[in-house]
Parts: structure tokens; C-alpha cells; sequence
């Protein structure tokens, strides 16, 4: 199969593209640079394969400019299934280039491959292509139907090095080999002309790929017929162009040396100076002597960071003429650390421990996995932080084992990664492109973390209520303890606002006008979320994941079958042929389930049910509600200050002793109570004296709770003066068993642990000289092997990966 040559320009149509701006090439990159700046997202996942219904842990690196990333602050990471539908979206707050998150599998999920997308709002400005892809493989409920490779069938790409094949010249042809499924095929084969003729001999040097070189003649076709290949097919090269040049770029430890080669002759053809970018920033430009159809010369890169460079020839009217990409590794992204045995036991539940240590002074952010390495589909891992961020985030299409470039020998890789960047487009942008791209506003632009803004009218009108300091109160619903609260302000249009808020989880607001007896009751309406967008994504490319690609030879697929199926069994545990007979539960019994915990569950002198209740709830607060209700309270108010006292008890000193008042099982100030509806409160407890409270509670004790789940949502339809809103993704905590706690649950041995996360930690923070972070864990009962990963990223940009497997027989490292 022939690909065109991905750099062939139209010289008419370069002259409309760039000449009509008045621009130069590098001022307009620098312009679209510091309006939409490359950003790229990394995600480390605790491991590469799951069980349905087990959990996906994942720390998010994101990084811009060789720096980590304060560009954006959320990211939006999707696990889709195999036809791009996403089971799950997760939004999530980022800090200092960074967050933390998990997807929940579902038990039902069916056995196969899914993936995993991972951007910034701001990263659509660009084109998705580049956008943070990765493949797990789940096993669960049913088998999907594997795809079995076929046989013989081929793909063969040709890449002339500079974009064009030129008649007459020196010709560098790179070409890349793959199966039907992407994975790479290494053979050998020979170049021939349509006559027949042998011109050059084809071996593949590294995953598929090489290169040859020889000088076309402007009227023949050529092919490839590929050694071994039954069908004998013919794998035609691009047409041959009488016009055009040749630009070549050859790896030096010290830089690249360039050389072109043009046909005398056109004058619109003659290159006049060189551009070198990277990241759209603009890293060196370079004048030519274009009067010669020859030219040579050096480019030095040493003090270049790593990543990709891309050299574009111009000539003298700022048009491009040939483009060639280099990847760059001077290894200054480096950042060392050391990960030192303390501890070692792969025995049943045994004790480990581990230092991650840093030789200097340091400041970043870092993530470790510790699982088994039995149950991983890569023998080691392809591809990892530096991989990502410096190489496959800049390219399309499917790299095999990105990481080798990395770690190969210097001369293997360097050579292996100039044929990669001749085999891959890449198209972040076109110079001829650019005046038109800098010149429109971006389609996605970062609102800095929450934004809620929206309206206030004075109940049943149309009135707004302008000029106006209120107060919100802030309520999860998963957890009404963790409250808090702000102030807001409205302008002349009743219009609020309120910004860079982050909260999680679905949170409700109270808005309270605090004037005492002139409070006014409100109607609100908040504007759409700020936080939740409608884009339109490409799908990914399935063919780019299959097993035959991403899978170690011999793995069995088995051992997680049967995982999944003891976890059923296990889930599935019932009691037969038992009959149970209870006594039905009061509402007030099942209120008090749900709400009072503790001390809290004790007996009280009153419960009053307020969810259950068929009374018209319309007091401001719950402490005008209780006035007159409950017998014995009595309540004095102050402005907006509050007082509650029980039986009129009095201390030593002869005053009364005023209600110690808890909401939500939390001591908290009259004041704060008194911002919260009535009709938002489920329970009320009343407790002549608690031994949770200060003196026992001897001037008695009031408990309130705020509503939750269904009980929440029932009362926010019939509340205009609240409202709700969905805040980022709730973050969960990774459990780790601690074996050395004596309890019925970790000494029995009933229950078997069969965890292959052995230990998960995103939130490792140093910032100093010389840091030990300690690394403590427990085994589980069958693991025999331990592989470590260590990833992240310092404030300076530079990145870290360790990566080590732990056998009984290898107790160093």
C-alpha cells in the first residue's frame, strides 16, 4: 500500500497561505504559541489489566512547555469501550500539573480490551489526535470474540525523507512494515523498477522499519517485492516529481548535519534559511546560501531540550519548501532516585518495606505501584512518563514499544528513532495554516476550576434582588459534615457569581439573605456548569490495541477468569432453607439508621421526624421550627445570634446553662444553624444530658441533621432558595490491609486476599534535600514476585521511572 508523501506543497497555494499575512513564519508560530501553547497529559495506572467490578487507579501528570503544566485546571479523563462509548467520565481538579482519580469497573463489564482518554479543555484546541490514549484489558462477564490475525496479509508504507521523491537526486526512502493489526513485521525484500531492474535492497533495522537510499529516474515506476512473500504482490513507491528538493538530516552526538539537494533551475525552489521549532517555540534559524543547488552544514543541538525538532526549509519569500523531524535526547529530563530494600518477605500476608530515596535537592510530585507481576500482559513496560510526554504525544498513529528508544544503546536508538520520525506524520500544525489559525479565538478556553454564577429574584416575582451580600452554605451530599462556607455578592441585575471553587461530589447550596426579621425569601437560578462540556471526539482507532500488539507471548488469560468467577461465587453466598422473621421497623427507627451513628444512635428525651412528616415546613431555620414545639426548649434571639436553653437549668453560679447544639453529629455555633432552612433539616434529637458533649451535656443537648440522598433530593424540588450542583469527581483513597492490626477480619484466614495491587501511592509530595520516602505494604496470600514502578515529575520538569521486579532469588537490586 503507497502513502503519499505527507510534505507536498503546492506552491500556488503556499503563496495564499502565508505571504498575504506580512507575517514571518516565526513570528506567526510564536503568536499561535503564546495564544494556545502545546500541552500534553500523562496518566500512570497502577497496572495494565483488571477484573470486572475492581478499581482503576491512575495519577495524572500534565506538561507544558518543558515544565509541569498551570495552564489548565481540570482534566477530563473517559474509559470508553471498544466502540468509543464512554462507560465512565471523570473530572478532576489539577494542581501544580497534577490530580489523582479512579474508575470503578462494573461487575458486568465483558471480557476485552477498553481504553482510556485523558485532556484539558484546553488541549481541544489542537487536534484530538494528540490527546492521552491508553489500552486496559478487563476480564469479566463474557468472552468477546478475540480477532484472529490473518496470515501473510501485509501493509508496507514508503516516506521519502524530505516529502518529496525527486527525480534525478539522491533519494532517502524510509518505509515501515506491519501486519493487517499494526504490529510491526521485520523482512527483508528488493527494490526494483518496472523493467525489473534491481535499484537497492530493503531490510528492516528496528519494529518494521529502515531505510534505503538511490536516485530515481524521472519516468519509471518503482516497487518492492518482498522476500518470502508467496503472493509476490508489489508494494508500489510514490510517483516519482521532476520538481522538487531533497533535504536530509544525519543524527551526530554533537547535532544533526543537513544536507540538500535541488535541480537547478526554479528559482521559486531555492531555500534561503532554515527554522527549527519545537514545542511551536522557535529554537534556532538558520541563513543559507541558496545560490548553490548543493548545500551542507550542521545544526548544533547539544543545548536543545529533548523532545522532537522539526526543521523546515524556506526559501526567500517565507514559503516551505521540505520538512524533516529529528528527535532529540540529551537526557537533561532525567531526574535519579534510588529504590532501596528494607524489607522483603513473599510470604503469606508478609511485611515489606522499601525507601525511595533522592540524592538531591528535590521538589516534585511522584506515584508507585507495587503489584504482581505474574498477572501483568507486558513483560515490562512500553511505555511510561519520559515516552509519552517527549515522544508518542507529538506523533499519530501506534509506536511499538515507544520506551526502547530510551533504553536501547545510544546508536541503536538514535537510529531507530531517525527512521521513526521519518515513518510518522506529524501535524500539530501547518506552516501554510498558521496566519488563519492565529487569528481566531480558541474554542476552548480554562475557567480556572469551578465557576457557579446565575441570578437572584425575590421569591414569586420577576424582581431581582440587586446589591446584595449572601450567604452560602455548602452541603455534599456523601457527606453533609464536610460543610463550608462563602460569602457571595450580587451586582445591579441580581446577577452573582462565584469562581476557582473546588468541591466534589454532588454538594447543595443554601443562599440566605442575612437581615434578621428583613430577610428576604429568594428565588435562585444558576447558569449551565462550568465544568461539564459537549465536544464532539474523534473514535479511537481499536485496530491500534489489539492483543497481537500488546500482549506477551503465552500469557494466560485464565488466571484472571478465574479471579473474576471466586469473586462472583464469593459475591454470591446465600443462606438457604432459612427462614428469618423480624419486626418491622418504625420510620423513626429507619431515620435513625440512616442518620444518627455512635453516641448519637443513644436514647433521647424527643425525636422529631421531619422527613416523614406530612406538615408544611416554612420556617427560616430550624430553630423558629423548634419554638413552641418541643416542651422545655425555650429560645432567645439576639439580631442574628441564637440561644437555646433546656428545663432552665442553672450552674454553680446561678445562671442558666444554654444547649450545646450539634449538626450532623459536629459541635457547631447557633449562628451557622441558623443560615440552614428548616425544610432542609431530616431529624432532630433531644438529649437531657450526653456524655459526648462538654460536662456531659449538662445544660442539655440538641442534635440536627441536614438531609441526604433521597431524602435531599425530595426537598431540593420543593426549595427555590437552594439549588444543586455536581462538583469534580470524588477522589477515593486506596486500601491497603494492615496485617499487624489484630482484628477478627485480618487473622482469620476465611477470607482469601488475592489482590494484585499490592500497594497504590499518587500522593507522594517532597519538596528538600536528600528525602526518604518510606514505602510499607503487606503481601497477599499468593504472590511470589513483586514488580515496583516509580513515576513523576520535579518542579524543574525533569521525570522520573524506575521500574523492578522483585524475585525471591534477587532480594538486591
Amino acid at each position: 500500500m503507497i502513502r503519499k508523501s505527507f510534505i507536498v506543497f503546492h506552491f500556488l497555494f503556499i503563496l495564499w497561505g502565508l505571504s498575504v499575512s506580512g507575517q514571518k513564519p516565526e513570528d506567526l508560530l510564536t503568536n499561535w504559541s503564546d495564544k494556545s501553547p502545546v500541552e500534553k497529559v500523562y496518566l500512570h495506572l497502577d497496572k495494565d489489566n483488571y477484573i470486572a467490578g475492581e478499581t482503576v487507579w491512575f495519577k495524572s501528570y500534565l506538561y507544558s512547555d518543558f515544565y509541569p503544566d498551570t495552564i489548565s485546571t481540570t482534566l477530563y479523563v473517559e474509559l470508553l469501550n471498544g466502540s468509543s462509548v464512554p462507560i465512565s467520565v471523570k473530572i478532576l481538579p489539577v494542581v501544580y500539573g497534577n490530580t489523582k482519580g479512579q474508575f470503578e469497573l462494573p461487575d458486568t463489564l465483558a471480557t476485552g480490551y477498553y481504553f482510556i482518554r485523558a485532556y484539558s479543555l484546553t488541549m481541544l484546541n489542537h487536534s484530538d489526535e494528540f490527546l492521552f490514549k491508553q489500552t486496559i484489558y478487563v476480564s469479566g462477564s463474557k468472552q468477546k470474540t478475540v480477532p484472529v490475525p490473518v496470515t501473510g496479509a501485509m501493509k508496507v508504507e514508503f516516506f521519502p525523507e524530505s516529502g518529496t521523491f525527486v527525480a534525478g537526486l539522491p533519494n532517502t526512502i524510509a518505509f515501515k512494515i506491519t501486519d493487517l493489526y499494526g504490529s510491526p513485521v521485520n523482512t527483508t525484500g528488493t527494490v526494483l523498477s518496472e523493467a525489473g531492474d534491481s535499484v537497492a535492497e530493503l531490510s528492516c533495522y528496528h519494529d518494521g522499519m529502515g531505510m534505503f537510499d538511490f536516485k530515481p529516474s524521472g519516468t519509471v515506476k518503482y516497487y518492492v517485492l518482498l522476500n518470502n512473500d508467496e503472493s509476490r504482490t508489489k508494494y508500489y513507491l510514490p510517483p516519482v516529481s521532476s520538481t522538487g528538493m531533497v533535504f536530509r538530516l544525519i543524527p551526530n552526538a554533537q547535532g544533526r548535519y543537513f544536507e540538500i539537494y535541488q535541480q537547478p533551475g526554479n528559482v521559486s525552489l531555492k531555500p534561503d534559511y532554515l527554522i527549527g521549532q519545537m514545542q511551536h517555540r522557535v529554537v534556532f534559524k538558520m541563513k543559507l546560501n541558496g545560490e548553490k543547488n548543493d548545500l551542507n552544514g550542521f545544526i548544533s543541538t547539544k543545548e536543545l531540550k529533548s523532545g522532537i525538532l522539526q526543521v523546515t526549509v524556506f526559501n526567500k519569500d517565507d514559503m516551505p519548501l521540505a520538512e524533516r523531524l529529528s528527535f532529540i535526547d540529551n537526557k537533561e529530563y532525567l531526574q535519579s532516585a534510588e529504590l532501596i530494600t528494607d524489607t522483603l518477605n513473599f510470604l503469606e500476608r508478609g511485611f515489606n518495606h522499601y525507601t525511595l530515596s533522592f540524592p538531591d535537592t528535590v521538589g516534585g510530585s511522584f506515584s508507585v505501584a507495587i503489584t504482581d507481576p505474574d498477572y501483568s500482559l507486558e513483560i515490562a513496560k512500553k511505555e511510561n512518563i519520559i515516552s509519552s510526554l517527549l515522544l508518542t504525544a507529538d506523533l499519530k498513529g501506534y509506536i511499538h514499544n515507544p520506551f526502547y528508544y530510551f533504553s536501547a544503546a545510544v546508536d541503536s536508538a538514535t537510529y531507530a528513532a531517525d527512521i521513526l520520525m521519518m515513518t510518522h506524520g506529524w501535524r500539530r500544525f501547518k506552516w501554510t495554516e498558521l496566519a488563519g489559525i492565529s487569528s481566531r479565538p480558541l474554542s476552548y478556553k480554562d475557567a480556572g476550576f469551578i465557576t457557579i454564577s446565575g441570578k437572584v429574584n425575590i421569591r414569586d416575582t420577576k424582581k431581582p434582588l440587586t446589591q446584595k451580600e449572601l450567604f452560602v452554605l455548602l452541603f455534599p451530599f456523601e457527606d453533609s459534615l464536610n460543610s463550608s462556607m462563602q460569602f457571595m455578592g450580587t451586582d445591579a441585575e441580581g446577577r452573582f457569581r462565584m469562581d476557582s471553587l473546588v468541591f466534589f461530589g454532588k454538594t447543595r447550596f443554601f443562599v440566605s439573605d442575612m437581615l434578621g426579621k428583613k430577610s428576604k425569601w429568594l428565588d435562585i437560578h444558576p447558569d449551565m456548569d462550568s465544568i461539564r462540556i459537549v465536544s464532539s471526539l474523534s473514535a479511537l482507532d481499536a485496530q491500534q490495541f489489539l492483543w497481537t500488539k500488546n500482549t506477551r507471548p503465552g500469557y494466560d488469560f485464565s488466571k484472571l477468569n478465574y479471579d473474576y468467577e471466586s469473586i462472583l461465587k464469593a459475591n454470591g453466598e446465600m443462606l438457604e432453607g432459612v427462614t428469618f422473621k423480624v419486626k418491622k421497623k418504625s420510620a423513626v427507627q429507619e431515620l435513625e439508621e440512616r442518620y444518627a451513628s455512635g453516641l448519637f444512635s443513644g436514647l433521647t428525651e424527643k425525636t422529631i421526624d421531619l422527613v416523614n412528616t406530612t406538615e408544611k415546613i416554612y420556617q427560616n431555620n430550624i430553630f423558629d421550627y423548634i419554638q413552641g414545639r418541643v416542651a422545655g426548649i425555650k429560645v432567645e434571639k439576639n439580631g442574628l445570634n441564637y440561644q437555646l436553653f433546656y428545663r432552665q437549668r442553672f450552674s454553680l453560679t446561678g445562671g442558666p446553662i444554654p444547649m450545646q447544639i450539634f449538626l450532623n453529629e459536629m459541635l457547631t455555633d447557633a449562628r451557622l444553624v441558623a443560615t440552614i432552612p428548616a425544610n432542609q433539616v431530616s431529624m432532630i434529637k433531644v438529649y437531657s444530658s450526653f456524655v459526648g458533649a462538654e460536662g456531659n451535656g449538662n445544660g442539655g443537648v440538641l442534635a440536627i441533621y441536614t438531609k441526604k440522598g433521597a431524602d435531599l433530593t425530595n426537598a431540593l424540588s420543593t426549595s427555590a432558595d437552594i439549588f444543586q450542583y455536581k462538583g469534580y469527581s470524588i477522589m477515593k483513597e486506596f486500601y491497603s490491609p494492615d496485617y499487624a492490626i489484630v482484628s477478627p477480619i485480618h487473622s482469620t484466614q476465611s477470607q482469601q486476599d488475592n489482590r494484585i495491587t499490592l500497594y497504590w501511592q499518587p500522593d507522594i509530595i517532597i519538596d528538600g534535600a536528600d528525602i526518604k520516602f518510606p514505602i510499607r505494604f503487606y503481601n497477599n496470600d499468593r504472590t511470589k514476585k513483586f514488580r515496583i514502578i516509580v513515576e513523576g515529575m520535579t518542579s524543574e520538569g525533569k521525570m522520573l521511572f524506575i521500574e523492578k521486579t522483585i524475585a525471591p532469588a534477587t532480594k538486591g537490586f
